[in-house]
């Protein structure tokens, strides 16, 4: 079958392949063959599937879970170029297809012990050889989900929330005095691509010189199987000042930290990730001191609080690279009206995900 066959492609309507939880997702399989040849079926499946694996001291802790699944039969009878039901001409040949992902879909989401990935597999069974228990030819093609999360329906987004703390600086034998410091934020809740204003103080009440102090936003993941969980953390953008002398004082008044694209807080709809984010206020003495860190949970949504009060201040993104499309024919999205038929909101289809579904030498089952 495959040396009938010169191009077998999934093409979706939104070039970066990246969608809103609740959107429909639009496409179509392009099949160019050399040569006549018949068709049995042509089957689509949508697959969401979340992985969790770790080693411990004893064995490996794993699991795993459907969050998304969509199957069809695609016609074929009717399409371009075909006379007879199943038989395809040499050519072009195109089989649309659509589906809607849940509203509470969770994220595309890749860590170091688990990823949430979602993709698209179209599968042609060939009349003879090529029968439905047999061999057959298929494509997998890769898409993102960014999951929502509507500030308005968690209870604190809108509250300020702070923390404080007053430690002491110095090793063990040989203690150089305290630090204390505060941490605060207008309000716990923020959106993707929100810029966050971030207010602090350090004291300095010690002897020893501060080398530095840093703001970072941090992602809080936790794993879990059926056995156990394990938890990991990363840090995804940090903000730096300079150092604080002895008995002196710095102050952050309201330096912003930009939020990337990333899933919104909680992963709603996996049961076996969990995410969760904090600012982290970390105070670094000079010579042989442990850090001093402070945090603040957060929430990041995707859907803003509609309090006027609370001002959003955004940074923008670079925009995707590789957005010539030229390679594939649209021919079923190529009218004026296409993108507001196709697309509810252009803006959001301009963001990449901070992780992809999965690396591109990853095998797909």
């Amino acid at each position: 079958m495959m040396d009938k066959v010169e191009k077998f492609q999934i093409v979706f309507n939104n070039p970066t392949a990246t969608y809103f939880a609740g959107e429909t997702v639009y496409g179509y399989g392009w099949i160019v063959v050399k040569e006549a040849m018949y068709v049995q079926s042509i089957c689509l499946e949508a697959i969401g599937e979340a992985k969790v694996e770790w080693m411990t001291s004893s064995d490996i802790q794993a699991s795993d879970e459907e969050v998304f699944n969509h199957t069809t039969v695609l016609p074929i009878k009717g399409e371009k170029q075909i006379d007879d039901e199943g038989f395809l001409h040499a050519g072009s040949h195109y089989f649309p297809f659509e589906f809607t992902l849940p509203q509470k879909l969770p994220s595309s989401f890749k860590g170091k012990h688990g990823r949430l990935r979602y993709y698209v597999r179209m599968t042609v069974y060939s009349h003879g050889v090529f029968s439905q228990g047999g061999p057959h030819t298929e494509r997998t093609s890769k898409f993102a989900v960014i999951g929502a999360l509507d500030l308005n329906n968690e209870p604190d987004a809108s509250l300020p929330v702070e923390n404080d703390t007053f430690e002491a600086v110095g090793s063990w034998c040989c203690m150089a005095g305290t630090v204390t410091a505060i941490l605060r934020l207008d309000r716990k809740g923020y959106i993707l691509k929100e810029a966050i204003p971030v207010w602090a103080e350090i004291k300095n009440l010690s002897a020893r010189r501060i080398a530095h102090t840093t703001v970072s936003l941090v992602q809080n993941v936790t794993y879990y199987s059926y056995r156990g969980r394990f938890s990991e953390s990363t840090v995804l953008v940090t903000v730096h000042k300079g150092s604080v002398a002895p008995r002196g004082k710095q102050t952050w008044n309201r330096e912003l930290l930009s939020i990337p694209t990333v899933p919104p807080s909680h992963l709603r709809g996996c049961k076996i990730i969990d995410i969760q984010y904090s600012i982290e206020l970390c105070i670094k003495p000079a010579g042989l001191a442990r850090r001093i860190k402070l945090p603040v949970d957060i929430l990041i949504g995707t859907l803003p609080l509609k309090d006027p009060q609370h001002k959003v201040t955004c940074h923008p993104l670079l925009a995707p690279d590789g957005d010539d499309t030229s390679t594939f024919p649209f021919p079923f999205f190529s009218d004026s009206t296409s993108d507001q038929v196709f697309l509810s909101d252009m803006s959001f289809h301009n963001m990449v995900p901070t992780a992809p579904p999965w690396e591109d030498d990853d095998e797909i089952p």
